[in-house]
């Protein structure tokens, strides 16, 4: 019973992991949101949808001018892995979901855009605190496999991926 325990907790421990983390960062004028595969593996091709609207501040994406936001707004923006991306999101003023299709990101690479975030809940409407996007769900999609992951109070979404295969 050791034995077989000691070899399984080998193969766990030898096993490369692949987590993908997806991290919000508050700015003024724009927000920015950051996805990094932080495991040894290289991500497939893969759909990731983030949900703020399952956040309990009342999250919306503000892009246009006197749109569903206040002050600033800022449409959808690549700042870093645009060649990560099989094209730009479909998303409107006041939408509260974002979906990305990737085309695949290496071991450490990373896929981050600005976008205006505001809230319906708070007194602060512009600004989004780590604890307000706690709930916000981030879904993952690689093929027949799908994976939910929360944002902490942290402002990150961490999805643990299965080892790699090759």
């Amino acid at each position: 019973m050791i034995r077989t325990a000691t070899c399984l907790l080998l193969l766990w421990a030898g096993s490369a992991q692949a987590d993908l983390s997806l991290r919000f960062i508050e700015g003024a004028p724009e927000d920015r949101f950051v996805l990094t595969n932080d495991g040894t593996c290289p991500l497939a091709e893969a759909t990731l949808t983030l949900d703020i609207g399952a956040a309990p501040a009342g999250l919306l994406f503000d892009t246009t001018p006197g749109g569903a936001g206040v002050d600033v707004h800022q449409p959808f923006e690549v700042i870093e892995g645009r060649g990560a991306l099989l094209g730009l999101p479909d998303l409107s003023d006041g939408d509260t979901v974002l979906t990305l299709n990737l085309a695949g990101l290496p071991s450490g690479g990373a896929v981050s855009f600005s976008l205006d975030v505001d809230d319906s809940g708070t007194g602060r409407p512009e600004t989004i605190a780590g604890s307000e996007i706690e709930g916000a769900m981030v879904t993952l999609v690689m093929g027949e496999t799908t994976l939910d992951m929360p944002f902490s109070d942290q402002a990150v979404a961490v999805i643990p991926i299965a080892p790699c295969t090759s």
